[in-house]
């Protein structure tokens, strides 16, 4: 291969990477908060979507836009 078909499979690939990486994740892979109440302990003080937001953040490090989150806690509600 020439090396501009080498840089260009390259530059595919890094593509890719970027775009799984950017992709958020599936409504099933999120935490459930349905069962938990907000500003507890088991909460760590949060709201439930504050919650939601640290733990996706944790599992999956992507972090969701606060009306992301509340869109998702009154799913699971």
């Amino acid at each position: 291969m020439t090396s501009r078909a080498w840089a260009l499979l390259a530059l595919m690939a890094v593509a890719m990477l970027l775009a799984s990486a950017l992709t958020p994740a599936a409504a099933a892979e999120y935490p459930n908060v349905a069962g938990l109440q907000p500003f507890s302990a088991e909460t760590n003080y949060m709201s439930l979507a504050g919650y939601l937001r640290w733990m996706t953040f944790k599992e999956q490090s992507v972090w969701l836009s606060m009306a992301e989150a509340q869109r998702i806690v009154a799913e699971q509600r």
